[in-house]
């Protein structure tokens, strides 16, 4: 009976996890997505891909922000992150000395972001518009692709309220729609 508990707990611990990585990795593809950069006119670039990351996480940190058992779930989101950071510097050939600078200074790059974003929406969720052609269009955006990244971003996040925890945390939760 005990050895069962033990290894349920175990075992189940592991499933959540690779469930919560499974969002991680959804973002991130997208984020890689030619589909999602021709829809939106975002730039193909490594500051770009960021940005849509930093955005993505930051709609399920509003989702998940006052609830204490998701909150855990939004840390290992956050440290997966910085575990692919650090993988992916190490892959391009970013020296060992380096490597934790850089990623130290993403990591300040993500709280500032993700304060700014939380900031903008305080009044009105319209707002978030003005950090995002800043940071992700680098202010060089026509109207029309703005809007329509902004419409992306607004369903995602009603679509993150209407939903229930468990159906957040699965394989393509976010979705590449025009």
């Amino acid at each position: 009976m005990i050895i069962y508990k033990f290894k349920n707990f175990f075992f189940k611990e592991r499933n959540n996890t690779k469930k919560i990585k499974d969002i991680l990795n959804n973002i991130i593809e997208i984020s890689y997505s030619n589909s999602f950069n021709n829809n939106f006119s975002i730039p193909k670039n490594f500051y770009s891909r960021y940005e849509i990351i930093v955005i993505l996480i930051f709609l399920l940190y509003m989702r998940f922000k006052n609830e204490k058992k998701n909150k855990i779930k939004i840390q290992i989101i956050y440290d997966n992150l910085f575990e692919y950071i650090d993988y992916s510097l190490r892959e391009i050939g970013t020296g060992d000395l380096s490597v934790g600078k850089k990623v130290k200074t993403m990591a300040r790059v993500f709280s500032l972001r993700i304060q700014t974003y939380e900031d903008s929406i305080n009044i009105d969720f319209k707002n978030i518009k003005k950090p995002i052609k800043k940071y992700i269009y680098r202010n060089k955006v026509k109207k029309r692709n703005l809007d329509k990244f902004y419409n992306y971003i607004i369903k995602q996040h009603n679509k993150l309220e209407l939903a229930n925890s468990k159906k957040i945390f699965v394989k393509n939760f976010f979705k590449i729609t025009a």
